[in-house]
């Protein structure tokens, strides 16, 4: 592939690409960025506003010396150019080029305005070497699509408009047009499977089958389509009253064969923005919940998720910490109340509401959470309810049951987050009423269905 060639494919791949309000270009110094920022600099006239960015993540001797690289070489050109220096704090355990990549993506996300596009230089045989390590892993069509050419990427997008070439014509490139890059020695590493599939295996591929990269790169593309076509197919089905409020309805979920089941509730988690669990895992997950006798309650949990059943739904959530057990002091209603445990916020709002406001002021005020036993005369009612009651009745999930913030007003239980009011405190007509309102985590919007929030007590 020639200069021209090169440039032809590159603006090829722009004009694919809805239009966006300013671009980013992820610049390390190394061969593929600047190239990508050579070629974006000889089109700026037909291009969107655009300035590189280098992230910095401390990680070798020489990276201040590589970013100061990227500054010079960008303003000798007059491009504009964003050093972003993330602190080297890869967690005990953890794989070192996961981290860099998620730290590298996150410090460039948060650069980024609504709609803004994220450019990457990745080729090709960036391509091949993602592909190969994702089949290793022993992964499915979403795994081996590899590298999208175009997606989202919150708060905008991200391209990828140099894979459809190789690393061997981006060197020629370079050296055609007198660029100066830099070279990473990590890339020498083979102790990283990346560099390993580089370095030892890539070369006896291409020896074989020249074409690899560009062949697997096919590949890669129909894997996508094969996976957006069963993600349409998916979100189909889950339009049709599969999934309903975020919760996996399990009825008619289990009426399918086991392989659908798999995809149906992969799709799920995907759709609810959940990290997605391996093969093994999924399988496993769907078995359970399959098979788990319709009265269990069901708790099921992978990396950063748990998955919970009530009432014949599956809930995905973050995973839920203990309840506490000591009541919070609430002295000053003008000011929410942070809840312990990330169980959200408390505030009262005075003006309007079912509590009595002036049975509350001057009084020792306190919030809480259920340890079993607590009872609530309603209004209308001669006798007290078990909260436990209460909440079976308005059909709420035993773990919402625990975490409902309960007010204690000297002592005695006046308030059930924003659902329940003691008779004792209840506004009688003409006086001022306060109002309670529960900003809980997202854990509970995606529980707290609309019959929960309208929850009524049983009949007497």
């Amino acid at each position: 592939m020639t200069v021209a060639a090169l440039h032809a494919a590159f603006r090829a791949a722009w004009r694919a690409w809805p239009p966006v309000p300013r671009c980013w270009v992820a610049f390390s110094g190394g061969l593929d960025s600047t190239v990508l920022l050579d070629l974006m600099r000889a089109d700026q006239a037909d291009l969107p506003p655009f300035q590189a960015i280098h992230v910095d993540h401390g990680l070798h001797p020489d990276s201040t010396r590589w970013a100061e690289h990227c500054r010079a070489w960008c303003a000798r050109l007059e491009i504009q150019c964003t050093v972003v220096t993330i602190p080297c704090t890869v967690p005990p355990g953890a794989s070192l080029e996961a981290w860099a990549r998620e730290a590298r993506y996150a410090a460039l996300a948060a650069q980024m305005g609504t709609g803004d596009l994220l450019l990457t230089a990745h080729h090709a045989d960036d391509q091949l070497e993602t592909f190969l390590l994702q089949a290793l892993r022993g992964a499915g069509p979403a795994g081996l699509s590899a590298m999208a050419p175009w997606r989202r990427f919150d708060p905008g997008f991200l391209a990828r408009p140099l894979l459809d070439a190789t690393r061997e014509q981006l060197t020629a490139y370079a050296r055609a047009r007198g660029l100066e890059w830099l070279e990473d020695p990590s890339n020498t590493d083979q102790g990283l499977d990346r560099n390993y599939l580089r370095h030892a295996v890539l070369p006896a591929l291409r020896a074989r089958w020249p074409q690899a990269a560009r062949t697997v790169s096919r590949s890669a593309r129909q894997c996508a389509k094969a996976d957006a076509q069963l993600g349409a197919w998916a979100d189909a089905e889950a339009r049709a009253g599969m999934i309903v409020d975020g919760a996996l309805m399990l009825a008619p979920w289990r009426m399918q064969t086991a392989p659908v089941r798999e995809l149906l509730l992969r799709h799920w988690l995907k759709a609810g923005g959940r990290p997605l669990p391996s093969a093994r895992v999924l399988a496993t997950i769907a078995e359970q919940l399959a098979d788990a006798a319709a009265d269990r309650q069901v708790v099921l949990r992978y990396a950063g998720v748990e998955i919970r059943r009530h009432r014949d739904r599956a809930h995905a959530m973050a995973p839920l910490g203990a309840v506490p057990r000591s009541r919070v002091p609430w002295p000053d209603l003008t000011r929410p109340l942070l809840l312990p445990a990330g169980l959200g916020t408390l505030s009262a709002e005075e003006g309007s509401g079912e509590i009595d406001a002036a049975r509350l002021r001057g009084r020792h005020l306190e919030v809480g959470f259920r340890q079993g036993g607590e009872r609530l005369q309603l209004p209308g009612r001669a006798h007290h309810t078990a909260l436990s009651e209460l909440c079976r009745a308005a059909g709420m999930a035993p773990w919402l049951r625990d975490r409902l913030p309960l007010l204690w007003v000297d002592g005695e239980l006046a308030a059930v987050a924003d659902l329940w009011v003691g008779a004792p405190f209840a506004r009688a007509a003409g006086t001022v009423g306060t109002r309670l309102r529960w900003a809980g985590g997202a854990w509970r919007d995606e529980v707290f269905s609309a019959a929960d929030r309208t929850a009524r007590a049983p009949e007497a």
